[in-house]
């Protein structure tokens, strides 16, 4: 079935969205013109490609944090990918193409004024497409990848797979978000899924998916200068960790009462706080199932 979606998304992918040059063993960036976003500029995605990894071989692609610095990201993960043998992916969301929490945290599903935005439009059909294209410039063969978020990449990361049920993500681990959408209809977005087109199937499949959310035990700072501040994510804890074990448990509430499976975990790193790079070795680990 992941076979299947990966050659129907590559086969309506626009053929000039597709990077010149191949993804050499290295690291680098390249830009895929006409991702998608509120600006017709080309969307980088930057890499590092191991020279023992093959066509073949594991992708793992990582989504930044709030200050968009792909290339950060990138070069934190750079040893994890060289020891483990993985492609390694970070698309860069910039502020001007996708500007604010609107389009990269919430994913555009509803505009300015809270209507929502056609599917078509929402920011997670560009993630695919740049995805897409940087697999392609790489020349791998594998049908999926393994999707690691952190903070607000954490945010885009469990709103795309509750839209989209992230159908090409082998595994998924949304480490320290700062706010969660809940899988309520009856309350608006982003504190719910109320006025999205959130399809019902999709989330009782996700329940069962093999989800880890990663929560840094020390990540506990009430007035941490980027955590949400709304009322409706303060409703879910005074910090990160607490909002983590929150939106945790309220999956698995609305799991049982839809009677589908829940498959989702918590695992939490002792002594580390709101740090990507302190987060990423144990995160290696959980995408790859040890």
């Amino acid at each position: 079935m992941r076979l299947l979606l990966l050659l129907l998304l590559l086969a309506i992918a626009p053929a000039h969205a597709q990077p010149g040059p191949a993804i050499a063993p290295g690291s680098g960036r390249i830009e895929v013109a006409e991702a998608g976003g509120a600006t017709p500029d080309p969307m980088p995605v930057w890499y590092h490609r191991p020279a023992a990894w093959a066509p073949d071989g594991r992708v793992v692609v990582v989504m930044h944090g709030v200050q968009r610095d792909g290339d950060r990201y990138r070069d934190e993960w750079r040893d994890l990918a060289e020891a483990n043998g993985f492609l390694l992916l970070v698309p860069e969301f910039s502020a001007a193409k996708f500007p604010g929490t609107r389009w990269y945290n919430f994913g555009n599903l509803v505009d300015g004024e809270g209507h929502p935005v056609p599917p078509a439009s929402w920011t997670f059909p560009a993630f695919d497409r740049a995805v897409l294209a940087a697999m392609r410039a790489a020349r791998a063969t594998r049908p999926g990848f393994a999707l690691y978020g952190h903070s607000a990449g954490a945010q885009f990361v469990h709103r795309y797979l509750l839209l989209t049920g992230a159908p090409l993500a082998e595994s998924v681990v949304i480490a320290n978000a700062g706010s969660y959408t809940l899988p309520f209809p009856d309350r608006p977005f982003p504190e719910g899924l109320g006025g999205t087109a959130a399809d019902p199937a999709t989330l009782r499949a996700v329940f069962a998916r093999p989800v880890v959310l990663q929560l840094g035990e020390a990540d506990t700072d009430p007035k941490h200068a980027s955590l949400p501040s709304q009322p409706w994510a303060v409703a879910q804890g005074d910090h990160r960790f607490a909002r983590g074990w929150f939106f945790f448990d309220t999956m698995r509430r609305a799991a049982e009462a839809q009677g589908v499976p829940f498959a989702w975990r918590v695992a939490t790193v002792s002594g580390v706080g709101h740090s990507n790079g302190r987060m990423a070795e144990h995160a290696a680990r959980l995408l790859f199932g040890r």
